[in-house]
């Protein structure tokens, strides 16, 4: 007994909707005085071709190709998508949709704004604000505008002093990664560092010609802290993964927060949660 297999069952059925589908096109092939059926092709992004009929019924092109040829169709060359169809229809945009497109935040629907602010843009938690308080405080756009400034003033306060954590990491490591350098590689550096802090037996002249050399000896007292230094970032750095996992705030986190809290404790009248978003998402400088 031969096998059935799924792939022998959808070769089966294949054909016989191919063959349905050449008998329907020989039949819309007579002329009738019911509604023509010619086939229109129904484009869509990121879909396979498919075409309608004016009576309803949709087919995948391929479907529709392999109807044309079972019916003694038009044959398609390489290069070239060859289709029964005689009404090709694409849906482009016009002057009009073209001249409406939104090309600013302002000009959104405040369904399409909400999928913007739900992505973190903070133009968009801007502009959300900004119509929170016009229909709170019933102003007009420009003087919500205004409010909106004040409320970005508000939200700066402070910051300077809190950001300045950040500038103390920046710059250490900065001059720390650039001092680096020359503390193991260049030896009127590696010579005064020595004489300054390690006291260590200089090396022979001819084991200090090349940078290289000079890197070898400035590396018996510049492993040491090196090593140490890059260790500790490595336990702070696990230390922070674990804070994390138990639902611990670092200091990004908790002041996002903090400002947050402050600029709703200063405007209680519009809705929280907006604020909350335009304060986490509002830049710190």
């Amino acid at each position: 007994v031969p096998r059935v297999t799924a792939g022998t069952m959808l070769g089966r059925s294949l054909q016989s909707l191919a063959a349905r589908g050449a008998r329907a096109l020989a039949r819309s092939s007579q002329p009738s005085a019911g509604a023509a059926r010619s086939l229109t092709h129904a484009a869509k992004p990121n879909a396979a071709p498919t075409f309608q009929c004016n009576n309803g019924f949709r087919a995948p092109g391929s479907l529709a190709l392999w109807a044309s040829r079972a019916a003694g169709g038009v044959s398609q060359t390489p290069g070239t998508q060859s289709h029964m169809c005689t009404n090709i229809q694409k849906t482009v945009p016009t002057m009009d949709v073209a001249k409406a497109m939104p090309r600013y935040y302002c000009e959104l629907s405040n369904e399409a704004l909400l999928t913007y602010c739900a992505q973190g843009e903070h133009e968009a938690h801007r502009e959300r604000l900004q119509r929170e308080i016009m229909a709170v405080d019933n102003v007009d756009y420009h003087k919500a505008a205004e409010r909106v400034e004040e409320l970005e003033k508000a939200n700066k306060i402070g910051m300077q002093a809190a950001i300045l954590p950040y500038k103390i990491g920046i710059t250490i490591a900065i001059l720390g990664g650039g001092c680096s350098i020359p503390l193991c590689f260049h030896l009127p550096t590696v010579m005064w560092f020595n004489d300054k802090f390690v006291t260590a037996e200089v090396a022979e002249p001819q084991d200090l010609e090349t940078w290289l050399e000079v890197g070898s000896w400035a590396w018996n007292w510049m492993e040491p802290p090196l090593g140490q230094i890059s260790f500790f970032l490595l336990t702070l750095q696990f230390a922070r993964n674990q804070m994390l996992n138990l639902g611990a705030k670092p200091y990004t986190h908790w002041l996002q927060q903090y400002r947050a809290r402050r600029l709703k404790r200063l405007y209680p009248q519009y809705s929280g949660k907006i604020i909350e978003d335009f304060a986490i998402s509002d830049s710190w400088t």
